[in-house]
């Protein structure tokens, strides 16, 4: 298995709260903000890793009726998730790939233009 830079294992646990099976309130957005703001990816590489990371691994846990609510050990998420090579984003489809769309276009009103 190919090692995972810690900046982007950071920006899987800030985007994965996305993911969990709780209400999401504006402290999470600004988490999730800052972590991407921190890390100093481009637009298009967060993109790219929300839709081509972790959406295909986590959007799973929005589809269970009793899904992960407290979060995911870095250890899982370096089990599970591929870091990809500059893929263009595949946005998801169907209602959980419009409610994480809708979830991140809050974090993108915190964030600079071009994110969202």
């Amino acid at each position: 298995m190919k090692p995972v830079d810690p900046t982007r294992l950071k920006v899987w646990q800030a985007l994965s709260s996305l993911f969990l099976d709780t209400e999401i309130d504006d402290q999470t957005y600004d988490y999730i903000a800052r972590v991407v703001l921190e890390t100093k990816y481009s637009p298009k590489e967060i993109h790219s890793i929300l839709w081509n990371e972790v959406f295909p691994v986590l959007e799973a846990n929005l589809r269970s009726v009793a899904g992960e609510w407290v979060g995911w050990t870095d250890e899982w998420l370096l089990e599970h998730l591929i870091a990809s090579d500059g893929l263009k984003p595949r946005k998801g489809s169907g209602s959980i790939a419009k409610e994480v769309d809708r979830c991140w276009n809050q974090v993108a009103t915190r964030l600079p233009p071009g994110y969202d």
